[in-house]
């Protein structure tokens, strides 16, 4: 997958908002686009699913003027995710250390 599709995934879920269409209505969450047994297939579908749910929230989000709001939570919750994966990897290479 390309950044351009995901950019195309985006821009869909934005439109989708436009539209009126629900978050629970992406198209994402079809049974006929959810991940077979394939195992790329969980990553792909996730990471199309996420695209779609992040356009639609971002334009969610600038009809209420929150945008300013909505990016400033999305940095703060990804420096939170890096922190908790950093120090789980600290406290695995410590207890790797200790007999």
């Amino acid at each position: 997958m390309t950044i351009e599709e995901l950019v195309d995934i985006q821009e869909a879920g934005a439109r989708a908002r436009v539209l009126g269409i629900k978050p629970h209505e992406s198209p994402y969450l079809a049974a006929a686009r959810m991940p077979t047994r394939d195992t790329s297939a969980p990553g792909d579908w996730l990471a199309r699913h996420d695209a779609w749910k992040f356009g639609w929230e971002a334009e969610d989000a600038s009809r209420d003027g929150r945008i300013s709001s909505f990016f400033r939570n999305l940095i703060a919750s990804h420096a939170i995710r890096e922190l908790h994966q950093r120090r789980h990897r600290d406290a695995e290479e410590c207890a790797g250390l200790q007999p």
